[in-house]
């Protein structure tokens, strides 16, 4: 939306617009999220406990609500979502951390001078150190809540992004 404005005050009014659907949408995941605590503490969610905790960790609350409202078919689907989601991210981040290090890091400050072939391998390699830290950081966090995690990575990414959305939005000297 922000691209396709015509003017500052709408680039301003869409930014508006798109603050106000991401907001709905983590209420709504609040929302999705209590209700899952209320669903899989119910009668009919005791099979998803072992000793009083959920089966798998807390990460399984979704897994186990939709097994438990869609029964196998809706399991599969929402399993097949987060795994498709989980790669397109993870490829995503990859990619663009590759690109940051060997474009803008290595071809731009370190080595002006640098040939398409070696940016190319510096690239390459940065996917295999990635895909380690990404590993090793995995197994590090395994036993960590998700959405804590996800709500911090939120959290640094909003402090980085906010000061400068609100002063593009109602500083007009930015």
């Amino acid at each position: 939306r922000f691209f396709t404005v015509g003017n500052a005050k709408e680039a301003r009014k869409s930014v508006v617009y798109a603050t106000g659907f991401v907001a709905y949408f983590w209420v709504i995941i609040t929302i999705v999220g209590f209700g899952a605590i209320a669903f899989l503490n119910s009668a009919d969610g005791a099979q998803y406990f072992v000793d009083g905790k959920l089966f798998g960790g807390s990460n399984m609350a979704s897994v186990h609500l939709s097994h438990m409202l869609g029964g196998n078919a809706f399991l599969g689907f929402i399993s097949a979502v987060a795994f498709a989601t989980i790669l397109a991210v993870v490829s995503g981040l990859t990619l663009a951390g590759a690109s940051a290090i060997s474009h803008d890091i290595y071809a731009n400050v370190i080595n002006p001078n640098a040939s398409d072939e070696k940016v190319v391998k510096i690239s390459k390699i940065t996917v295999i150190i990635i895909g380690i830290i990404g590993v090793v950081l995995g197994i590090a966090f395994e036993s960590q809540n998700i959405a804590y995690m996800v709500g911090l990575a939120f959290g640094i990414a909003a402090s980085a992004n906010f000061p400068i959305l609100f002063l593009s939005i109602y500083w007009n000297g930015l």
